[in-house]
């Protein structure tokens, strides 16, 4: 029952099945916990550092896309203004739409 339960916890955190493999082990040895083994610990270590790249990688892309909004939202003003739109006011057709603002 314990080892499914370490199996369970671990593949909800992420963990492929074989990663679980030194936690198994670490409990079929006799260990009170599947993470009380260097085996397991080496695995926990190698999972922060899979996640730490992630999340880098996921703010690089997260700061782009703000960037891009920042540009669009300033090109939207910048339009409105040229249009003597009042702020908050509708925004402008494209080309392609209809009258209803329906694309064609």
């Amino acid at each position: 029952m314990r080892l499914l339960q370490q199996i369970r916890t671990l593949q909800d955190f992420g963990f492929e099945l074989e990663e679980t493999r030194p936690f198994v082990e670490c409990l079929r040895s006799g260990r009170p916990a599947g993470d009380s083994c260097p085996a397991s610990v080496a695995v926990y270590r190698r999972k922060l550092g899979e996640l730490d790249a992630l999340i880098g990688e996921l703010s690089a892309v997260r700061e782009r896309v703000g960037a891009r909004l920042a540009r669009a939202e300033e090109a939207m003003a910048g339009l409105a203004a040229d249009a003597g739109a009042a702020p908050g006011g509708p925004e402008p057709r494209c080309e392609l739409s209809d009258v209803r603002g329906v694309p064609r």
